[in-house]
């Protein structure tokens, strides 16, 4: 366990009061004297940064109970930044090696799934090989370190559900029944992205360059720092046309902010705030639904309708072809139409 004297000046900070978006703030003010906020900074995206930082945290609330403050939620009202300086408070570079495998152990007796276990194990290793970087770990302690750190192995079935194709259209008549004007356009060309494919976090940093209005490419800056391009058409190419007809073509991000004078402003979407907003029509609607469901849902319906595996990898941005091929179907149906071909002798009493 950490020392509690190495973070209680942290918890009585005025920062503690800021919300989730000076997190950026926070991670430039600590780099260079925390290997975790170090870490952090060296992701490429913010919300890559604030995916890890929350890992942080989740690792800081296991190894030491009680040095950071609760949490209050990953929204606006959330309290990540105070949450993240006081895990970059905890000395990182002395923990005990027999800690890091109770880590894990514990991540994996609470039932976290692989993939999110495994994102608590990464983000320790990367401040750890930061403390190594800065020579307050040797390279002895940190190859054990990334050993008792290891990935934890394992897979589930894509989280969300489906949505059915009347249910987008009932997506779609809510972004104009709660808005209007450009409040609607921009929610339908938000909706229409998301629909095609593409994680929150890619759609709010798509900037007006990176669309090409007469053949419908799109430029998508992914995770790790990938491009790649994403062609839209059909009902998708017109609900971004109808925006851009209402934005304009000045420089900055794609999807814009909207005052509630229906006032378009400089300012871009955040991920949260897409988030927000689709939960929000969601509601309207009457359909549950999230970002990945539209992702997953996109991704079994192309599967569906033939589109190999190689192809949707790359418009889905996957790294590797195993990933997408979570999301087929198809294998489902043939397993029930073969489990169909058998029988039991039962017969009911």
């Amino acid at each position: 366990m950490f020392p509690k004297s190495m973070y209680a000046a942290s918890m009585a900070s005025p920062l503690a009061l800021r919300p989730v978006h000076a997190l950026s703030q926070e991670v430039a003010t600590l780099a260079e004297t925390s290997p975790c906020a170090a870490f952090v900074r060296s992701l490429a995206s913010p919300e890559s940064q604030r995916t890890m930082a929350q890992a942080m945290c989740a690792a800081a609330d296991i190894l030491a109970p009680g040095a950071l403050p609760p949490s209050l939620g990953r929204g606006p009202k959330g309290n990540l930044p105070s949450r993240f300086r006081a895990a970059c408070a905890l000395p990182w570079h002395s923990i005990r090696i027999d800690r890091l495998g109770e880590l894990r152990a514990q991540l994996v007796e609470r039932g976290l799934a692989p993939a999110s276990a495994s994102k608590v194990l990464a983000a320790v290793r990367g401040t750890l090989e930061q403390a190594w970087r800065s020579g307050t770990l040797d390279s002895d302690t940190l190859a054990r370190a990334k050993d008792a750190l290891a990935s934890v192995k394992g897979s589930r079935l894509p989280a969300g559900r489906h949505i059915k194709r009347i249910e987008l259209g009932r997506l779609f008549d809510a972004c104009a029944s709660r808005s209007r004007g450009a409040t609607a356009a921009r929610d339908a060309a938000m909706l229409a992205l998301l629909a095609t494919g593409i994680r929150r976090g890619e759609v709010a940093g798509l900037l007006v360059a990176d669309y090409e209005r007469p053949t419908g490419r799109l430029v998508i800056h992914g995770k790790g720092r990938k491009e790649r391009v994403v062609f839209i058409c059909n009902g998708a190419k017109e609900a971004v046309d109808e925006w851009m007809d209402a934005r304009g073509v000045a420089a900055g991000p794609l999807l814009l902010r909207i005052n509630k004078a229906g006032s378009i402003q400089e300012g871009g979407l955040s991920a949260q705030a897409i988030y927000s907003r689709l939960r929000q029509v969601a509601a309207v609607a009457g359909v549950p639904c999230s970002p990945h469901d539209l992702r997953r849902t996109l991704a079994g319906d192309a599967l569906d309708a033939g589109i190999d595996v190689v192809t949707l990898q790359s418009i889905m941005g996957h790294a590797s072809p195993s990933t997408t091929a979570r999301y087929d179907r198809r294998p489902e149906a043939k397993k029930r139409e073969a489990m169909g071909l058998l029988s039991l002798p039962y017969k009911r009493a």
